[in-house]
């Protein structure tokens, strides 16, 4: 099954909202966010997101360091479209 594949074929088995600052979509754990918040991030930051994104990790919640830091790079590229500093009103996602 590839990546995509996989993706596609969760389910919301838990509570997990959108990344997006103030975004209370719930999405499945195996998406970073909502689709309407997934294409406002830049397609770099994207397939960055894509790339380190390990099928499985949002299970035994264990992300690479490599996601993380992308994970990370899309946070403060939100605070700086939205006008604010990185880590301020995050919400639920630190």
């Amino acid at each position: 099954m590839s990546k995509a594949d996989y993706v596609r074929s969760q389910t919301q088995f838990r509570n997990h909202t959108c990344h997006w600052t103030g975004c209370k979509a719930q999405v499945p754990p195996a998406m970073w966010g909502c689709k309407k918040h997934w294409f406002k991030l830049p397609k770099a930051i994207r397939d960055k997101i894509w790339a380190a994104y390990r099928p499985g990790q949002e299970k035994d919640l264990q992300p690479s360091r490599e996601y993380v830091a992308v994970a990370r790079e899309a946070e403060a590229w939100i605070a700086q479209y939205e006008g604010r500093q990185p880590g301020l009103d995050f919400g639920d996602h630190p």
